[in-house]
């Protein structure tokens, strides 16, 4: 086998069924081998006979599997011990692949020696953005545009997104797989775990690029075009980093290092005085900012009475 297509699922069978149709349209160089591995993760609406429909495609090789054990790390684990491809491509179920996604993924992988590949990806809404919506924010509906160019990704905050990545399978087994201690877990906006792994790909000396020319085109859900959407992912972000922040010997409230205090009321400080100068609506990521450091801190806590165990 040399392309396994992993898509993970949970509760999203109509977009679902719009992200197979975009697979079965590949366009594919003569004599590769290739798979469509679906992994349910515990979906309750029609997703297994979506995939039963397309599964009667003689020339559509899918396949179905159901983890039950919640999160996408857990699902996209299961995806790895569950395919055989020598090179592992990873998108969402709310996502378009272009026709020539799979076919750019493989070529540059066999002419570049790559060990993992971010792919562009663009966003596809129908509706406008609200006003508050500010470009730079798009990033947090999984949009990821470096340019024209391919070029290696060696920068931590330039990683790859989970709804274009694709690797050689070499990659796990040399730094293990997704850590299930982070991502989505059902309705949870915790994540991190990509940039988790791409960390660890750059501490082991891999080599990861950016490819411009392997597009997919997220469709965003109209829930996400609210500022509640933005201000839970942005407390989840914190949480997260919070909980495995590490050790640290300064001095400490709950857990909370003093001067994440000081960082806390410069961002409510400088929210307050931008948004009577500008307007409120156009300084929405100070806002966020602030939901970055209340989950920070009730991740600490947390992390303190875990490490304490029970009183």
């Amino acid at each position: 086998m040399d392309i396994s297509v992993i898509v993970c699922t949970y509760n999203r069978a109509a977009s679902l069924g719009n992200t197979l149709e975009s697979l079965r349209r590949q366009r594919l160089p003569v004599g590769v081998a290739w798979e469509v591995l679906v992994v349910d993760n515990n979906s309750t609406d029609g997703t297994r006979e979506v995939v039963r429909r397309f599964a009667g495609d003689p020339t559509f090789p899918l396949r179905y599997v159901r983890e039950e054990r919640q999160g996408i790390s857990h699902a996209r684990n299961r995806g790895i011990a569950e395919t055989e491809g020598r090179y592992l491509f990873f998108t969402d179920d709310d996502v378009l692949v272009s026709p020539n996604w799979m076919g750019t993924l493989f070529e540059t992988f066999e002419e570049g020696g790559w060990d993992g590949i971010g792919g562009r990806i663009l966003l596809r809404c129908d509706r406008p953005m609200p006003r508050w919506l500010k470009r730079e924010l798009w990033g947090f509906l999984a949009c990821l545009d470096y340019g024209e160019r391919q070029m290696p990704l060696t920068d931590r905050k330039r990683p790859f997104f989970g709804a274009n990545m694709a690797f050689r399978r070499d990659v796990f087994r040399r730094i293990g797989t997704f850590d299930p201690e982070l991502g989505r877990r059902g309705r949870s906006l915790v994540g991190g775990e990509e940039t988790d792994l791409f960390r660890r790909m750059l501490e082991a000396g891999m080599t990861v690029v950016y490819e411009p020319e392997a597009v997919v085109h997220h469709v965003v859900d109209p829930r996400r075009l609210r500022k509640a959407y933005f201000r839970g992912l942005h407390y989840a972000l914190g949480w997260t980093d919070g909980v495995r922040f590490g050790a640290y010997s300064g001095r400490q409230v709950l857990g909370i290092p003093g001067y994440v205090f000081h960082q806390a009321l410069g961002s409510v400080r400088s929210y307050l005085r931008e948004g009577l100068q500008k307007g409120f609506h156009n300084v929405f990521r100070k806002e966020m900012n602030i939901w970055y450091f209340l989950g920070f801190m009730m991740g600490r806590i947390r992390h303190r009475i875990r490490e304490r165990g029970p009183a």
